[in-house]
């Protein structure tokens, strides 16, 4: 089997092949591997890596390669989740609102009762009871807000690769 790619080929979620997975397992653990490094651990050769890395930016697969960092080491221990239900007229608006605060990392439209999902971190109670009972009441639409603390997390992977 030839190692190098199809200059056609374009890998989506569908078509990735075992290569494909095994590189982005890796790439997961540790996305500052060297193509070097990565290519002995595959058993490609580094520019067949590289090609197929670049196919895999290319068509979307990999968006982008980034760091984690606990919220706890940025001033904000506290992870907050609301359920913000909206008006269907101002659920667009009031989204892009929720993601321009700093403090909010990701907001999801659900489906059910117009329902924005959204995850915050805060520095205390106090730093949530602002947003909600100053920032929240400036953004049109909202009919009800269920705010929950998280106690305990058990897993937070983003990747479903390992």
């Amino acid at each position: 089997m030839n190692e190098n790619l199809d200059e056609n080929r374009n890998p989506s979620a569908s078509s990735l092949d075992d290569m494909d997975r095994s590189i982005l397992t890796e790439l997961i653990k540790d996305s500052r591997i060297t193509y070097s490094d990565l290519s002995s651990l595959v058993g490609l050769s580094r520019i067949s890596v590289k090609e197929r890395v670049s196919a895999m930016q290319q068509s979307g697969v990999i968006e982008k390669f980034t760091i984690q960092i606990p919220a706890k080491y940025l001033g904000k221990p506290l992870p907050v989740f609301f359920e913000i239900q909206v008006s269907p007229d101002s659920i667009q608006k009031t989204a892009e609102e929720l993601s321009e605060n700093p403090d909010i990392t990701i907001v999801y439209q659900m489906t059910g009762m117009n329902c924005l999902h959204v995850h915050g971190f805060f520095t205390d109670v106090n730093d949530v009871s602002t947003f909600i009972n100053s920032f929240l009441p400036n953004l049109s639409g909202i009919q009800a807000v269920n705010t929950q603390f998280l106690l305990k997390r058990y897993k937070a992977e983003r990747s479903m690769m390992v």
